[in-house]
């Protein structure tokens, strides 16, 4: 019974123990502050999903525009030559729409690799499991 109790308070300080160390080093200090900023700008998903809607939109649900568009290499001269066949007024509303959508993508792709890559290389040292408890305790402060 005794060496129960001793066994439980050696696991349980030995995990207190780990999770300082984490919560003090510079790189899961860094980790927390990119989630907490991605968090905050969650307005990157819905900058993404509410150009895309606009965008798409255009196409008018014609499957056969949409499609040589998405085939299409060069899709700016497409949008030039075809924006007629959409509900855009003009190639130019087309290519500012087109480069919003691409513009949106770019910010939530540099945004998720950027959390991405810090939590890679900070579970190099830590379990991930530490690094997630660790970061919601420190979330509810």
């Amino acid at each position: 019974m005794k060496s129960t109790i001793c066994l439980i308070i050696l696991i349980f300080s030995t995990g207190l123990y780990a999770q300082s160390a984490i919560e003090t080093d510079e790189l899961f200090l860094k980790y927390e502050k990119e989630y907490i900023n991605f968090s905050e700008r969650a307005n990157y998903g819905m900058e993404y999903e509410n150009a895309t809607g606009s965008f798409y939109s255009n196409f008018n649900n014609d499957p056969k525009q949409l499609k040589a568009f998405e085939n299409n290499k060069n899709k700016e001269r497409w949008l030039q030559k075809n924006f007629s066949k959409t509900s855009f007024s003009s190639a130019n509303e087309a290519f500012d729409s087109f480069a919003k959508l691409n513009q949106a993508k770019q910010n939530l792709d540099l945004a998720n690799n950027k959390l991405r890559d810090l939590h890679k290389e900070l579970s190099e040292k830590y379990d991930v499991t530490l690094i997630w408890e660790t970061l919601q305790s420190r979330l509810k402060k």
